[in-house]
């Protein structure tokens, strides 16, 4: 179909538009990774914008090498990937029963989950109950309470309701039981909704420090996301405490620029290889009603 001139004109706005959306979240993100490897002289005088200037990855092996870093990511990489797991396989069960009209008390439950997203006991309730389950201090206290999504499980609830009724209508004239559909017809047609949430979840418990802030006293504990919090805001206690020749290499700055850059690497390494299932699963059955 051919546009109008005006049409092209907008059209192009809106390529404008996106184009300076991307670069306020990208130049940012640049801007930090290229202070994590410039010099302190160069980082100090404010020369470092989108590149690094006069390369210098002592701040990485500051990260590396003096602290805690490597065991906190992997925590992080064990309560991601254990959260992640978990926290999809209850909402692709949860999703696909809400999904099914003929479940009985189906609005009751729909009302309930959305009473859970609207409103939440608190902070203080909620610590009580997870030192009253004795999870203190371990890595379930970060696992658990995030397994249920309402928000997860009305998005995969929607994506199983844009299955056409009659694969699932042919598979149970075939015999197949409601374990059998789920498995072999539905989330094979609904990978692209799935992986969503797979996204969701997991950059949600790679990046939630809060909980652990609450939860976790023990150092061996402490998620990547909690270091992160704690890097940054002790950071300007240590300056001028450590070695002279480290802190002529290292400011505390670089630090926090490397522990950044350090930290969110592996998700940002993870999502390219999702990101194409992203606006697909997200879309797939908005337009339903």
């Amino acid at each position: 179909m051919k546009l109008s001139r005006g049409e092209k004109i907008y059209v192009a706005l809106l390529h404008v538009i996106m184009i300076l959306a991307g670069l306020i979240c990208l130049l940012p993100v640049l801007n930090v990774f290229a202070r994590s490897l410039s010099s302190v002289p160069a980082v100090a005088g404010g020369k470092v914008w989108f590149w690094p200037v006069e390369f210098n990855p002592e701040g990485w092996k500051y990260v590396l090498q003096r602290t805690s870093f490597l065991n906190s990511m992997g925590n992080s990489v064990i309560i991601t990937l254990l959260g992640t797991v978990l926290s999809v396989f209850v909402t692709i069960l949860t999703a696909y029963s809400l999904s099914r009209p003929y479940l009985k008390g189906r609005k009751v439950v729909i009302y309930l989950y959305v009473f859970m997203m609207i409103f939440n006991a608190g902070i203080l309730p909620n610590y009580f109950q997870i030192k009253g389950y004795g999870l203190l201090n371990t890595r379930w206290a970060l696992i658990l309470p995030m397994v249920v999504s309402p928000y997860n499980t009305f998005v995969l609830k929607s994506n199983f309701e844009s299955v056409p009724d009659s694969l699932e209508e042919a598979a149970r004239i075939d015999g197949a039981s409601f374990t059998r559909i789920l498995s072999s017809v539905i989330i094979p047609v609904s990978k692209a909704g799935i992986a969503t949430i797979v996204i969701f979840t997991a950059v949600s418990y790679w990046n939630r420090y809060f909980d652990a802030l609450m939860y976790i006293t023990k150092q061996r504990l402490k998620p990547a996301a909690l270091l992160l919090y704690e890097f940054i805001k002790l950071s300007t206690m240590e300056e001028g405490m450590g070695e002279p020749e480290l802190a002529a290499l290292v400011s505390p700055d670089i630090k926090n620029a490397s522990i950044v850059v350090l930290t969110v690497i592996p998700i940002l390494a993870i999502y390219p290889f999702m990101q194409r299932y992203f606006v697909k699963g997200v879309m797939v059955g908005s337009v339903k009603g």
